[in-house]
């Protein structure tokens, strides 16, 4: 079943970064990815769609599909929509979205369950370098190694939202809020992700995909 959280307004969008969400741990800085659970895993190629206009999203299926067959799942950063507070800098509200097998599977694709996924956002190195800006991650509350933390790169601050040991299927639905201070929204946004899954049973095996891309907002920008 999906686990879905969404934005309770304006008490939401005003926390403190990651402050009331107990299940949510700090990691850490550069260096500190966490444990990568399994060996060996066949690397799989995605096909990418970027959604411009409207509702901005870039969205990856893995494999690629093969005319109308579904692959194991897909992975998808959204753009939801700006969260408007009185007297303060528009926020932004983002999806993070892991889909694996359920619907969006089929033979000979079926039975695979998610091991773990890690998705990765930041700014352009311009807009990093002129403005302080938050992001607070709501986790899905069954799991217990969720995890939200910063790495520092040479040039920007990149968040990394994870999620370990979750041997399921189906779809995972993670809500963050881009808050900007009293600065202004970045016109695009970096996004990357990391997905493992696992077929289990005497001919299953273990496949692992990575992508990325970035997530176009002048179109929010312009509207917001």
């Amino acid at each position: 079943m999906p686990s879905r959280f969404s934005s309770t307004g304006e008490s939401y969008a005003r926390r403190r970064f990651l402050s009331g969400l107990g299940a949510v741990v700090i990691g850490g800085f550069a260096g500190c990815s966490g444990r990568v659970p399994g060996a060996g895993p066949k690397q799989l190629d995605t096909e990418s769609v970027v959604q411009e206009k409207d509702d901005p999203s870039i969205l990856w299926r893995y494999p690629p599909r093969d005319g109308d067959v579904d692959g194991i799942g897909y992975a998808e950063v959204e753009f939801e929509r700006v969260v408007r507070r009185e007297h303060r800098s528009p926020a932004m509200q983002l999806e993070f979205n892991s889909t694996i097998g359920g619907i969006a599977s089929q033979s000979p694709y079926e039975g695979y369950h998610l091991d773990w996924f890690r998705f990765r956002i930041w700014p352009p190195e311009s807009y990093e370098e002129g403005t302080s800006y938050e992001v607070r991650v709501q986790p899905p509350g069954q799991w217990d190694d969720f995890s939200v933390y910063y790495e520092l790169q040479p040039t920007v601050r990149q968040t990394i939202v994870e999620l370990r040991d979750a041997d399921t299927q189906g779809t995972i639905l993670v809500p963050a809020v881009f808050d900007p201070g009293g600065g202004r929204l970045p016109e695009s946004l970096h996004c990357s992700f990391t997905v493992q899954a696992s077929r289990p049973g005497t001919f299953g095996n273990t496949v692992r995909v990575a992508d990325e891309g970035t997530l176009p907002l002048d179109h929010v920008n312009a509207t917001g």
